[in-house]
């Protein structure tokens, strides 16, 4: 019996930053997807979860299945292994998670990431020395370009660089111009806590495009008044304000946030080296205000969470995490208060929310294996 795990990812700082080519800092937390099964000695591959359901289908004839949404994203890496020449065969595969439902956590970079793995495992060929990062990198690029391709989903780089690269107590800090990794430690006293609104994030997939579109505008209109940039990233806010006659409120805000964020998050990085949490938890304040006026991916129950963490003396800092539009919250608080943290956090929320929350301490986590 073969099987591969891939953790799920928490996005620490750099909310959208990713696909505009910008800077991103995030983690790999202990909570993941495990893929486990063996060869057939045909050309059919079936798959089951007892979290996402079943499907089953040919090697020869890999298609959307819109009754199993979940395995379009192992799909979409099978097809990707067929075009570099791997020589795949039938399987069955037992799919179980241990990630939260609902909270960002990246199942589904956590699904490609344990499926390339996985198959490599399962069949007779290889990707290099496991041990090479830019090997690993070259098996994120591999399942954000199937996602991209065969799923339709236009992400970055983020959740499967970050489920390969994580290590543990550190930071993955992740150049999503050229993809390019560096880890650095998380101060050992600092602990992370994500919390569920208890909303359902609701169509994020259409809003996730409709954002960057708008990123895309933005670098469009720039580009035609004389501009000489690839992407969000390499525009500063100063110089973003100056030019702002160009753009339609909507668009000059999301550019706004993308242009500040990225600045955000090489402060973070720096606040890290440096062993400074305060300054990276403002930061991370900072960047929530900026996600709930200027991107508009926050809700009034992310806001609400945000607001209670800041008046709990155990944190340090609080934003959105992931897509927004629903979703949770990040909290980064002092270890030895983390537990009561929790429960002051998720028992306040539910008295002004009359939501139910659920709340997990984290902390960063070695990459797939």
């Amino acid at each position: 019996m073969i099987s591969a795990f891939a953790p799920g990812r928490m996005e620490l700082i750099g909310n959208h930053t990713n696909y505009n080519e910008g800077f991103v800092l995030a983690f790999a937390i202990q909570f993941g997807i495990t893929i486990h099964g063996e060869a057939r000695s045909d050309d059919t591959i079936v798959l089951h979860s007892p979290e996402f359901g079943e499907d089953k289908f040919s090697i020869q004839h890999i298609q959307k299945n819109v009754h199993a949404p979940w395995s379009n994203y192992m799909k979409g890496v099978l097809l990707e292994l067929q075009n570099m020449g791997a020589p795949l065969g039938g399987f069955d595969a037992e799919i179980t998670s241990t990630l939260p439902s609902g909270v960002g956590l990246s199942s589904i970079g956590a699904i490609e990431v344990a499926t390339i793995l996985f198959v490599q495992k399962l069949f007779p060929f290889t990707f290099g020395n496991m041990e090479d990062a830019s090997v690993r990198m070259g098996l994120a690029q591999m399942c954000r370009k199937a996602e991209n391709d065969f799923v339709d989903i236009h992400c970055g780089i983020l959740d499967q660089a970050t489920s390969l690269m994580g290590r543990k107590d550190h930071a993955v800090f992740i150049d999503c111009r050229f993809d390019s990794v560096e880890t650095i430690p998380i101060p050992p006293e600092m602990c992370f806590v994500v919390c569920d609104t208890g909303v359902t994030q609701m169509l994020l997939s259409s809003k996730y495009n409709a954002r960057r579109s708008e990123c895309e505008e933005a670098v469009r209109l720039l580009q035609l008044n004389g501009q000489e940039i690839k992407a969000l990233r390499d525009i500063t806010p100063k110089k973003l304000q100056e030019k702002s006659g160009l753009f339609s409120p909507r668009v000059f805000q999301r550019g706004m946030h993308i242009a500040s964020e990225n600045e955000r998050v090489l402060q973070a990085r720096e606040a890290l080296l440096q062993h400074d949490v305060e300054k990276l938890g403002q930061l991370m304040y900072e960047s929530h205000e900026s996600s709930c006026h200027a991107f508009e991916n926050s809700t009034s129950y992310l806001d609400m969470l945000v607001n209670i963490a800041k008046t709990l003396p155990a944190c340090v800092g609080s934003r959105l995490t992931g897509g927004g539009f629903g979703g949770a919250t990040l909290s980064m608080v002092r270890r030895e208060c983390a537990e009561g943290f929790v429960n002051e956090l998720t028992s306040l929320y539910r008295a002004q929310s009359s939501k139910e929350p659920k709340a997990y301490i984290l902390d960063a986590a070695d990459g797939a294996a």
